[in-house]
């Protein structure tokens, strides 16, 4: 038994309302990043809403949300690295301060 498309729908877009608050107002990298992937993850939920019909489970949206969470965690892990380097550059994540630095 499954929860009805409302429930799926329903958190999928309270969490897509978290992350672009995340997004539009924190200035730390890295809960820009966790805003980021919020938005990612409401995504994901979307797709496995409809890939869960009352006929059955569609095993092409399952295959599409497993690449796209793998492409996800490549991208996280792009993320982490660019963030780790600025912080050894320059001491801080902070969005604002690094837009100081630019020319």
């Amino acid at each position: 038994m499954h929860a009805p498309l409302s429930v799926f729908l329903g958190t999928s877009v309270i969490l897509l309302a978290i992350g672009l608050y995340g997004l539009l107002v924190r200035r730390e990298m890295i809960r820009l990043v966790m805003a980021l992937e919020l938005i990612f993850h409401s995504g994901n939920i979307n797709i496995m809403a409809f890939a869960l019909s009352p006929a059955g489970i569609d095993a092409l949206g399952v295959a599409a949300v497993i690449i796209l969470i793998a492409i996800e965690a490549c991208a996280l892990a792009v993320m982490l690295a660019v963030m780790l380097n600025l912080f050894k550059v320059y001491g801080s994540l902070d969005v604002s301060k690094l837009r100081e630095l630019r020319w």
